[in-house]
């Protein structure tokens, strides 16, 4: 999920759960204007940081704890930021029970996602 650090949903990618995270960053990205992206450990990857780097954007990730220089780099600031997309989640499952939808098809799915977005979306614009 592609979240403003104010907490609006700009896009999001649903795949089978054995489907890595760095999958699909690129189909997530697309049409992202925002320079700066904070992931999460599952994105965590020198390759796709380069990769990235040379279509302009900057991915920042946190360290693993037993990695070197993960108390320097996991700066608390950055990571109270990054938390924002793990909150935007819980509010989906907990408002919304995203987890259940009980979509019949994919086309299910893909309607129930976009109305969940959608009503997400337009809460945002009532507390902002």
């Amino acid at each position: 999920m592609l979240v403003t650090l104010s907490g609006y949903i700009l896009n999001y990618v649903v795949t089978p759960a054995s489907v890595h995270d760095i999958k699909v960053v690129y189909e997530l990205l697309e049409g992202c204007k925002q320079s700066v992206i904070l992931g999460d450990l599952g994105y965590l990857s020198s390759e796709l940081k380069k990769d990235l780097e040379q279509q302009g954007y900057h991915l920042w990730t946190p360290f693993r704890k037993n990695m070197t220089g993960s108390e320097e780099h996991n700066n608390w600031n950055v990571m109270a930021m990054r938390r924002t997309i793990e909150t935007r989640f819980s509010e989906l499952c907990r408002l919304f029970d995203i987890e259940h939808t009980l979509a019949r098809s994919l086309a299910g799915l893909q309607l129930r996602m976009e109305q969940i977005i959608l009503a997400h979306n337009l809460r945002y614009f009532e507390m902002n």
